[in-house]
């Protein structure tokens, strides 16, 4: 019987072991303000895209449109977003477009950083990200006037497991999980 058991715990890791993915981790990072404002979008010049810490397309790839969506605070001494919004493309098409909330902090004399996550699902692949940017911030006569941006892009991508494959795994536990639970009744009888 033990042998029985352990012999269909190991057929079972086998065939789960497909069912789980590896993530993969993408990084890029983006520099320069190309065009608009905080609260409405800012564009910046992404470059450096990498996977697994190894750059496959060095200099600039696509651009990197991210903006604020409902920001609580104040832009002067931080806050936080929601419902903000951050997309890559490559001149026209969209590489990858998602929402994303996070905070604006304060981090030194007219230098401000942002830090926003972002999860989503597309075509079967899981993306979780953290965009973190640090801009030079001045303000004058009540204007906004951003100097510099620079920033890093962290997503990992998993492939989502397809739901027959997640029954299996179900099935095959339940089947696991049957033989024990039965010596525990034929068990709790006797004593």
């Amino acid at each position: 019987m033990k042998l029985r058991l352990l012999v269909c715990a190991a057929v079972l890791i086998l065939f789960t072991v497909p069912a789980l993915a590896d993530s993969v981790p993408i990084t890029f990072t983006n520099s320069g303000i190309l065009s608009g404002t905080l609260p409405s979008g800012v564009v910046s010049t992404a470059s450096d895209l990498a996977f697994y810490g190894v750059v496959i397309e060095s200099g600039p790839f696509a651009t990197v449109t991210f903006d604020l969506g409902a920001f609580t605070g104040s832009l002067k001494n931080g806050g936080s977003f929601t419902g903000g919004s951050f997309l890559l493309d490559s001149n026209g098409p969209v590489l990858f477009t998602t929402a994303f909330s996070g905070t604006w902090s304060k981090i030194g004399q007219g230098l401000y950083e942002l830090v926003g996550g972002f999860s989503t699902t597309s075509q079967g692949i899981r993306y979780v990200g953290l965009v973190t940017q640090s801009f030079q911030v001045t303000f004058t006569n009540g204007r906004i006037c951003l100097v510099d941006l620079n920033g890093s892009t962290k997503i990992n991508a998993a492939t989502v497991p397809e739901p027959g494959s997640l029954v299996l795994v179900g099935i095959g536990l339940a089947s696991l999980a049957a033989p024990l639970r039965r010596k525990v009744l034929a068990a709790a009888r006797r004593g």
